[in-house]
This record gives C-alpha cells, sequence and structure tokens, in this order.
C-alpha cells in the first residue's frame, strides 16, 4: 500500500470523530455565529503559522510546500471582514500544544509536519460545502467570500493539488524512517485537532439565531 493511502486509512478514524465535534457540525450548518466562526479560524492561524515558518526554515521540505498552501494572510483577511483580529482571541490551551508539537518536529522529526501539511490540505476539498453553510450563517450574499476565503480561496484547483501533493510524496523515495514519521504527524495532528474542536466553544442553533450576526457586511464588499 502507497504511504499516502497508509496515512488516509489512518487517520480515518480521528476524521470520523471530528465531524461530530459540536463545532463542525455547526460549521456544517447555517446557524454558527460570526464570533465563534472567528475564534475557531483565528486557533487555525496559529497552527498555520507553526507549519509555514518550520517549512521555510527547512529545505527538505519545502520542495513539498507550494505558495498555495500558505494560509495565514487570508485568516487575517476574514477576520479582519469579520470584524475581529488575531488579538480578538485567546490561543487556546489546545492550540498551543498542537503549535509546540510542530516547533518540537521541527527540530526533531521535520517530516511529521508534511503529515499535517497533508491533513489540512485534504480539508480544503471539504471546503466548499462548508462555504455553502457560512454564506447563510454569516449572512453573506449567495456567491460572496465576505469573511470565508478560507475555505473558498484557490478552491477550483484544490483537487489537483493535493493530487499532486501525494503523487510527489509516494514518488520521493522517502526513508522508512520519513515515512513513519510523516505517517505518526498526520495521526497525532489529526487527534490533537480533535482536542481543539472539542475544546471550541459553539452557541447552540437556538440561541445563535440573534448572537453576534454582523450588520450587513455582504452588502459592504
Amino acid at each position: 500500500m502507497k504511504l499516502m493511502d497508509q496515512i488516509r486509512a489512518a487517520i480515518g478514524p480521528a476524521h470520523e470523530r471530528i465531524e461530530q465535534t459540536a463545532y463542525s457540525k455547526a460549521l456544517m450548518s447555517d446557524y454558527i455565529n460570526p464570533k465563534d466562526y472567528a475564534r475557531g479560524i483565528a486557533q487555525l492561524w496559529y497552527i498555520h503559522q507553526a507549519i509555514e515558518q518550520s517549512i521555510e526554515q527547512d529545505p527538505t521540505l519545502s520542495g513539498f510546500f507550494s505558495a498555495e498552501m500558505v494560509r495565514t494572510a487570508t485568516i487575517v483577511k476574514d477576520l479582519d471582514a469579520l470584524a475581529f483580529g488575531l488579538e480578538s482571541f485567546d490561543c487556546l490551551p489546545e492550540t498551543a500544544q498542537i503549535v509546540a508539537t510542530i516547533k518540537n518536529w521541527a527540530e526533531s522529526s521535520s517530516f511529521s509536519i508534511l503529515g499535517c501539511v497533508y491533513v489540512l490540505e485534504g480539508s480544503r476539498m471539504g471546503s466548499l460545502v462548508i462555504a455553502r453553510f457560512l454564506t447563510k450563517a454569516l449572512g453573506n450574499v449567495p456567491g460572496s467570500n465576505v469573511g470565508i476565503e478560507y475555505h473558498t480561496e484557490g478552491a477550483a484547483s484544490t483537487p489537483i493539488r493535493v493530487r499532486a501533493f501525494k503523487d510527489k510524496i509516494d514518488s520521493a523515495g522517502l526513508s522508512s524512517e520519513q515515512a513513519d514519521a510523516m505517517l505518526l504527524g498526520s495521526v497525532e495532528f489529526m487527534n490533537r485537532l480533535n482536542d481543539l474542536y472539542d475544546a471550541l466553544p459553539v452557541a447552540s442553533r437556538s440561541s445563535s439565531v440573534h448572537l453576534d450576526r454582523p450588520i450587513q457586511i455582504s452588502q459592504s464588499a
């Protein structure tokens, strides 16, 4: 079995669990409020920043990473569109643990970070579905990307990009140590994302109806 097929199978159970978290269910519905959504993508900013910085400093990894995989600037843009900033939210302990793990991998097991990249890039395959729900939840005009470019940016090329990433890994001739690091990294990262999603507060459908609604944010875009 190819490495990428092994990784996909290995993270399958964690992927199923994360879809059952309250935060994921809110994302895949039409009721998440802007503050809860913004808090979630703010946590992702810290994670992407740690990954991007680690890869930038490691030429061994940079060949597997393309400019389209850089997400920090897009998250900042989305937060600004939703009238929030990184300073609006604390870095949650679960997020800080993920960041610390990534930084540790950068020193001792760098190919584990490529496991993180695979998980995050793979998640973009479902982003257009999430974007449709977010459009309604955030009060956007249909087709507007205000505050949700994290999910819509580069969507048309996502399948090609993910396939190219997987093919590059499978054809790279990684050592058994590098392959094991990537496999274990993807599993641990996915499990820690589960911890984060479990910790993210999200209002229920009934309490989200009038909570933190943006005032015509889509009309001013």
